[in-house]
């Protein structure tokens, strides 16, 4: 039995901050999200941090403030002022931009810009090894929907994070390397989404050996968040990597596209697990460019 839910939460730890290369406009025109967040299996912190991409806009919801972009007052709605809560339903957070903006970015190409479509991700929950890193235990936790579109005057959004159906697993990382392009367009924040076809959930009295999930994550230059991620298993006592494709969010990215560099080669998407296989801890080099034409994630959604 498989199956392919696309919800892994999975900015880790280290993915934590925003990339400071959006977010060049005055908000107009806001919805809203209502998160409930279920319990989770393994030992964690007591509140839980969510971040949101879309078109030309990074947010971090933490501490029950928006950390960007920058409002005037710099706060959102939410039931507790301090983070997001472990087993709550209705965790309503108000101010998230939607709709037509003005681009403020210095050399800009696009004038203006249409926001609508998010993803969504969330830390997992680390249960820390006391001797060696390499054991720390992951787990992973679904987020559903990991994307949506705002539709309508004032719209809203239900998010459901749960932290307690899928196996834990452990983590290899990919170094990877930013060349000389991010720093003349002055490009930071790389968001990704990933997809494994053979991550496994936990078995209940009628779910069995169901597999495959997917979600969100991003990488940030000027935090120096330099590593990409791959889960791995043990399998009788043999260490086994999931499946995991790495596809950047190039629909969402305004003014510039970015691209895995492999054997002299742009790709917009890896196979994570084949190329480690080949190349182990090699870095990935990334390379960003020029767009000639706004996204269809900065565009009016066509109905």
């Amino acid at each position: 039995m498989k199956f392919i839910i696309k919800s892994i939460s999975i900015v880790l730890f280290l993915f934590y901050t925003v990339g400071q290369s959006q977010n060049n406009y005055n908000v107009k025109n806001t919805g809203y999200l209502n998160f409930s967040i279920s319990k989770s299996t393994l030992p964690h912190k007591s509140k839980q941090q969510i971040s949101l991409y879309g078109c030309n806009t990074s947010i971090k919801i933490d501490s029950g403030k928006i950390v960007s972009p920058r409002y005037s007052d710099g706060t959102i709605a939410v039931k507790r002022l301090n983070g997001f809560s472990w087993d709550t339903n209705n965790q309503e957070v108000s101010g998230i931009p939607f709709g037509h903006q003005k681009n403020n970015t210095e050399n800009k190409k696009f004038k203006d810009f249409y926001v609508s479509k998010y993803y969504i991700a969330s830390p997992p929950v680390v249960k820390k090894s006391k001797n060696n890193a390499n054991d720390d235990v992951y787990d992973i936790g679904l987020i559903t929907p990991d994307t949506f579109t705002f539709d309508g005057v004032k719209p809203n959004q239900l998010v459901y994070l749960n932290y307690s159906i899928l196996k834990e697993t452990y983590i290899d990382y990919i170094p990877v390397h930013y060349d000389e392009s991010f720093d003349k367009l002055k490009v930071y924040l790389i968001p990704f989404k990933v997809e494994s076809v053979d991550f496994p959930w936990k078995n209940t009295k009628i779910i069995k050996n169901a597999k495959g999930a997917s979600g969100i994550g991003a990488l940030n230059k000027r935090d120096s968040i330099n590593k990409l991620f791959l889960p791995y298993n043990y399998i009788k006592k043999e260490k086994k990597h999931l499946q995991f494709k790495v596809t950047i969010l190039n629909d969402i990215l305004l003014d510039h596209k970015i691209f895995f560099v492999v054997d002299g080669k742009k790709r917009e998407t890896i196979d994570l697990t084949q190329y480690y296989k080949e190349n182990g801890t090699k870095k990935i080099h990334l390379k960003v460019v020029r767009r000639k034409k706004p996204p269809c994630g900065c565009l009016i959604p066509k109905k």
